[in-house]
């Protein structure tokens, strides 16, 4: 027997609402995703440089959109810490600031560490394996000469290391500071020392890893991070390098 029953006032108008609200959109949620990659990636590739402005109508030129998503892709790109926005001025590429390298080493010091940690927490973990074969290609792309993929893979390693946690708090900390350091990569070009150090540095997290040798793995990583010749310290904050301490390890 059919019930009777009306619905009530409230889930009707709930239902309504709800309907309402999904027909408003009138694009693809996607579209300001595809224009914050795009955005993003000049940025870190260095097709733009270090304070220059960005012109919203230039770039929804490029891209072949409206300046609408291009404006909501800045929004998101200045959390990330890519561009800075000065009222009554415009849109500018990031430029490190005094003391900020050693701000953003000080999170790594505390994220990636801890993500291995987690990692190898796990029965089965193929964190080893996977940056195992991030290495191989890292080491054909040195060999070659081929800098940016190298750089590239670099940025894969760290992140596959984050991603190996499992702990979206950890991986969500991550992304605030991801893309400014593949930017920095790149912008360090293909100083020859240090992607030298670097290289031998990631075959030895490997194999910590590999090991499940936690303690000797946060070791590598911290000395790694934390490294100043030949790297972002040297090039791009030279007077931090003097003043700043990596944390200890226990060995």
């Amino acid at each position: 027997m059919k019930s009777l029953a009306k619905p009530s006032p409230r889930k009707t108008a709930a239902t309504e609402n709800t309907e309402k609200r999904t027909t408003r959109l009138t694009r693809p949620a996607l579209l300001v995703d595809e224009v914050v990659r795009a955005i993003r990636d000049m940025i870190v590739e260095g097709r733009v440089l270090p304070g220059e402005r960005l012109s919203e109508n230039v770039l929804a030129a490029e891209l072949g959109v409206s300046t609408t998503p291009v404006r909501e892709a800045i929004a998101l790109l200045r959390r990330e810490g890519l561009v800075t926005v000065q009222p009554q001025s415009g849109t500018y590429v990031f430029e490190l600031q005094p003391g900020e390298l050693n701000q953003l080493c000080e999170l790594r010091f505390a994220l990636e560490p801890a993500a291995v940690q987690l990692a190898l927490d796990k029965p089965g973990s193929k964190l080893g394996d996977e940056l195992a074969a991030i290495v191989e290609k890292m080491e054909r792309a040195q060999a070659e000469k081929r800098t940016k993929d190298y750089l590239a893979l670099d940025t894969a390693f760290h992140d596959a290391i984050i991603a190996a946690s499992g702990n979206p708090y950890i991986t969500n900390a991550y992304a605030l500071i991801g893309a400014k350091m593949a930017a920095l990569r790149n912008r360090l070009g293909d100083d020859p020392h240090h992607m030298e150090k670097s290289m031998r540095e990631h075959v030895e997290i490997v194999s910590a890893i590999r090991e499940k040798d936690l303690s000797r793995a946060a070791n590598i990583l911290v000395r790694h991070i934390a490294r100043k010749e030949g790297s972002y310290w040297e090039h791009l904050d030279p007077d931090q390098a003097s003043s700043f301490v990596s944390p200890a390890r226990a060995d």
